[in-house]
């Protein structure tokens, strides 16, 4: 059987692509892995001409410039040492011979823009796109291969994670609708790590705190610390709450208040540190006027299981991120009605 040249490969192979609609510049991108040429020598390659027929080309275009299948083999060789830097006005007339952007002549040569912090968020915002993307495979199966997103997002730091989801929420044109879908996907994200199943908890078997070893059951008094950006001073909120757990969920919902505002938290209990998310719904008469708030918690609990201290992280009114304390104290082990209504107003 006779082999084919290389040359009636390369023909080959450029007249299949261009079949399949792809472009010049595209075609020569496989011709520089194929065939282990650069994008000057690619570019003329794939429409099947010669040194040579290139330089009849131009000549036929430019006769008042002509050039010889020399020039062309000197222009293919630069950057080595035996090349010729073709100018900027030889690239441009390139460029038109081949079909071409000028920038696709020079794609392969030096390119600095990993040193641009802004196109490195790009790039890895774009990594983690293709991460998502289900290849055509995973879409027969309905399913979506997450490990290469999971290995990406395990070597950033938040630091690194949260300046790429800015970039993300600025170059979509509509960053207070992605700011908002950033505040629902926090609070689940959350929810989610504080869940029995990442947690690794069984509820019926769950080594955690009992509510006979340690009384995390009944009513607790929350005490929180905050810096209020109209008064410019540190205020104190107070609730008490009913708080119940199960397996190593423990979930505390406020008492009527004399406000009238409503909080929640949720937490998965680790001894000595609890971790989950508070929400709050603020007075409806008050400064806030009935806004809603969440964030992230993370305690520290008394080895007598009758306090925890810790730190709230969240996102104000102006969408800054703040932070401060806040206390847990163990109030009565009842979480019967008539034990409620005690603490009903008292805050």
């Amino acid at each position: 059987m006779k082999t084919r040249s290389r040359k009636a490969e390369q023909r080959a192979l450029a007249e299949q692509l261009r079949a399949e609609q792809r472009t010049w510049s595209e075609i020569a991108m496989v011709f520089t892995g194929r065939f282990g040429v650069n994008l000057r020598a690619a570019l003329r390659m794939v429409h099947g001409w010669s040194q040579q027929d290139a330089a009849d080309r131009w000549n036929e275009r430019w006769p008042d410039d002509p050039k010889t299948f020399k020039n062309f083999s000197y222009w293919e060789q630069w950057p080595a040492p035996t090349g010729h830097a073709p100018s900027l006005d030889v690239l441009a007339r390139l460029a038109e011979l081949y079909e071409c952007a000028l920038s696709d002549l020079v794609r392969d040569c030096a390119d600095f823009r990993h040193r641009d912090a802004t196109f490195r968020d790009v790039r890895a915002l774009q990594t983690l796109s293709q991460d998502l993307s289900p290849d055509d495979d995973a879409r027969d199966t309905t399913q979506v291969e997450l490990s290469g997103l999971l290995a990406s997002l395990d070597q950033m730091d938040v630091s690194e994670l949260a300046r790429l989801t800015t970039a993300w929420a600025v170059r979509s044109g509509a960053p207070d609708t992605r700011r908002s879908v950033l505040l629902k996907l926090s609070a689940g994200l959350s929810l989610a790590a504080a869940s029995t199943p990442l947690a690794g908890a069984d509820p019926a078997a769950a080594p955690g705190m009992s509510t006979t070893e340690s009384g995390v059951e009944g009513i607790w008094h929350s005490q929180y610390r905050y810096r209020s950006s109209s008064q410019d001073e540190e205020q104190v909120d107070e609730h008490y709450v009913v708080a119940r757990q199960h397996g190593t969920r423990w979930i505390a919902q406020g008492l009527p208040h004399s406000t009238g505002s409503q909080i929640r938290l949720e937490l998965a209990l680790d001894p000595p540190v609890a971790t989950g998310t508070w929400r709050e719904t603020t007075a409806p008469d008050g400064r806030y006027r009935g806004a809603s708030y969440h964030g992230a918690l993370q305690m520290v609990i008394d080895p007598s299981g009758r306090s925890m201290h810790g730190m709230w992280l969240g996102f104000g009114r102006r969408f800054s991120v703040n932070a401060g304390e806040w206390t847990l104290t163990w109030q009565e082990g009842s979480t019967s009605r008539a034990a409620q209504r005690d603490f009903y107003d008292r805050a």
